[in-house]
């Protein structure tokens, strides 16, 4: 290849980039567009990383990030913070800052300041500033002073104006040892109280816009009775916004209804949609086009100007990374108004940014929408399906009846056709995962039929479907570990590297099971005699 061609190329890239950049800004609706990345449910992201996604987050015609942080940053004085969680110094945070800031994204900090400190909590060390086990104790003066460290941690890391202070899902926060010390008292006052505390160390840190999470705060109001709108209002300290998250409702007059009341309380509401990668390996991209799309039409109609992409890491944060730039890079077309197909442009602008093949990534994702496997699970329902008793398959032939054989086979097929297409997408690790679960599902299809038959040829053929299961299997392990080595700090891993090793290990256990078997070593296989009996009811 010439200079010239690959000096035509870069032009081409970059015109297409720009192009994407200038028409989200252009975009109705929407000026300010976010992402924010969960580092705080095992998976922490190196820097290297990050920097490479703002890069490309910036790209995609992102403006703004956040970083999802509960305990994972360091705070000095604090013993145990963060204790085998990993977390960012003070000098991460600045050279974070500082890629945010080459690419032109606002760096907002995001943290905690009532709820979801669960992983602190556990210690001993918390039991001065503890109300339960997942919130801190209003009024107590040491939980101020904890949280005076939190705010000036992130105003001498990054700086800015303004700072996510969270207050999400704090259940109990009025409860427990705050009650046996102040007696039972409305929910709502005690908030407030806690809000106004918060706002006024924000403040004195420089921080002139405190953003919190509306869910406690909006529900309380909404069951409120006594107080009206106009009332509250006046309530919330000055520089307070709501940020009304949903990530699940498909109904756009749920999100008109309710932007309308955070907007008697507050003005416009910050808005925070969801890609949806967590809780699995790869993003739900059908589930998050509907609910996603409902979020920005309301949003759109409603004059909303700032919208957040949350990327949540529940259950371990164990998505592949690469998923993530799919996830973001749909997210963004979908607010921008511009086609989420794998097209001719779409994937030219998608190869140009992350140099991955769109459409491999998105037929991927969207094989969780395929007919022949939506049983309202996840992608992972075949993948951690136990190889002897598989409770999953069964459950799936008992749903479908007399057609469940033949649409999982359809759904493996699908697959396949996946995979064949995958060799040259620049997404190893989601290619892996897809051929790990196209081969076990093919050798669990395969020995139902010949352990029913008790077919010795059959079962042979199986058990050679079954070898190669275990090789897809002990690829994806190996290649999932070198990525998580190179995006995340090893902190959390464990987690991850038990469940994925436990399948290797359940299905090297039912090759070697087979093989002794065919052997003449053991008269039978007793989990497999159970596998094809009829399952009787779905659950």
């Amino acid at each position: 290849m010439t200079m010239k061609t690959i000096a035509s190329i870069a032009a081409l890239a970059g015109a297409l980039v720009c192009t994407a950049a200038e028409s989200q800004s252009e975009g109705a609706g929407i000026k300010k567009l976010g992402a924010m990345l969960d580092v705080s449910r095992g998976r922490v992201y190196n820097v290297p990383y990050l920097k490479r996604c703002f890069e490309r987050m910036s790209k995609m015609g992102y403006n703004s990030v956040m970083l999802y942080t509960e305990d994972t940053y360091r705070l000095e004085g604090v013993p145990k913070w963060g204790l085998t969680r990993g977390g960012y110094t003070i000098e991460d945070v600045k050279e974070i800052k500082a890629a945010a800031d080459a690419n032109g994204l606002e760096f907002v900090p995001c943290i905690q300041t009532l709820g979801h400190l669960e992983k602190w909590l556990r210690w001993s060390d918390s039991k001065d500033v503890r109300n339960n086990d997942g919130t801190v104790l209003v009024g107590e003066p040491k939980t101020y002073e904890l949280i005076e460290k939190m705010i000036a941690f992130w105003q001498e890391a990054a700086g800015g104006s303004r700072i996510h202070v969270g207050m999400d899902e704090a259940w109990g926060f009025a409860d427990d040892e705050y009650a046996k010390r102040n007696g039972k008292r409305p929910n709502f006052d005690v908030f407030l109280e806690h809000l106004k505390k918060v706002c006024e160390i924000c403040n004195r840190h420089g921080y002139k816009e405190v953003l919190i999470w509306s869910d406690m705060f909006y529900g309380m109001y909404r069951d409120n009775k006594e107080l009206s709108a106009e009332e509250i209002s006046k309530k919330i300290p000055a520089g307070v916004r709501l940020v009304f998250w949903d990530y699940y409702n498909l109904d756009t007059d749920h999100y008109r209804r309710t932007i309308d009341g955070h907007t008697e309380l507050n003005g416009k509401p910050v808005l925070a949609g969801g890609a949806l990668v967590w809780d699995r390996f790869i993003h739900f991209r059908e589930y998050t086009l509907k609910a996603l799309g409902a979020f920005l039409t309301a949003a759109k109609e409603k004059g909303c100007e700032e919208m957040w992409i949350t990327l949540w890491g529940d259950n371990g944060a164990y998505h592949i990374p690469e998923t993530i730039d799919e996830a973001m890079f749909t997210s963004a077309e979908l607010a921008a108004g511009r086609p989420v197909e794998p097209n001719d442009d779409t994937c030219a602008r998608f190869k140009a940014i992350t140099g991955m093949d769109f459409k491999t990534l998105a037929k991927i994702s969207d094989i969780q929408s395929h007919p022949n496997f939506n049983l309202g699970k996840h992608d992972t329902t075949f993948f951690y399906d136990d190889p002897l008793y598989m409770l999953e398959i069964r459950n799936a032939l008992a749903k479908w009846d007399g057609d469940g054989i033949n649409r999982l086979r359809a759904w493996r097929d699908a697959l396949a056709e996946v995979e064949a297409g995958a060799k040259e997408s620049g997404a190893p690790v989601s290619c892996a995962y897809s051929r790990a679960t196209r081969t076990k599902l093919d050798y669990s299809l395969a020995m139902l039929e010949a352990w029913k038959a008790k077919d010795a040829e059959k079962i042979k053929e199986a058990a050679a479907k079954l070898d190669k299961a275990v090789d897809a299997m002990r690829e994806f392990c190996e290649i999932y570990r070198d990525n998580w080595n190179e995006t995340s700090q090893p902190f959390g891993f464990d987690l991850i590297q038990k469940r994925n090793v436990s399948v290797l290990a359940r299905l090297e256990e039912a090759k070697r099971r087979v093989h002794e078997y065919l052997a003449g070593k053991s008269e039978t296989i007793p989990e497999l005699d159970e596998a094809v009996k009829p399952f009787g009811n779905t659950w």
